[in-house]
């Protein structure tokens, strides 16, 4: 198992096109926390996995504006995909939890990377 920070506030994935990502100043953030997250996976010294993982993340976060859930995992899955994996199709659980915090200082990301256990079947059988 794997564990990491990620500090500051966690920014979420945007839409983008080919030329956007060049002039949205949104873009811009997610592109930098993207590579921030990359950064903070190789200085905790993230070994790559070969095959299923599982990935559990929690965003702590200051204030009224609260990003969704699935664009703060696209930004974790982005930034560790060629790092903590391969691809990101490795990854067959995850968990994502945001958490308020009561100041901006206290504001990031908190990351758990472990291997999946190999089971069959699924919810429904």
């Amino acid at each position: 198992m794997i564990c990491f920070s990620v500090p500051g506030r966690p920014v979420p994935a945007v839409r983008m096109t080919q030329r956007s990502k060049w002039v949205s100043k949104q873009a811009g953030r997610y592109l930098a926390y993207k590579n921030q997250v990359a950064w903070a996976a190789k200085a905790a010294r993230i070994q790559r996995i070969d095959g299923p993982v599982e990935v559990e993340a929690a965003a702590y976060l200051y204030g009224r504006r609260e990003p969704d859930a699935d664009n703060l995992a696209k930004a974790f899955l982005d930034g560790l995909n060629g790092i903590a994996w391969t691809d990101d199709r490795q990854v067959r659980k995850l968990t994502i939890e945001k958490v308020k915090v009561a100041t901006r200082e206290e504001e990031r990301a908190e990351i758990i990377i472990k291997k999946a256990a190999q089971v069959s079947g699924g919810m429904h059988e």
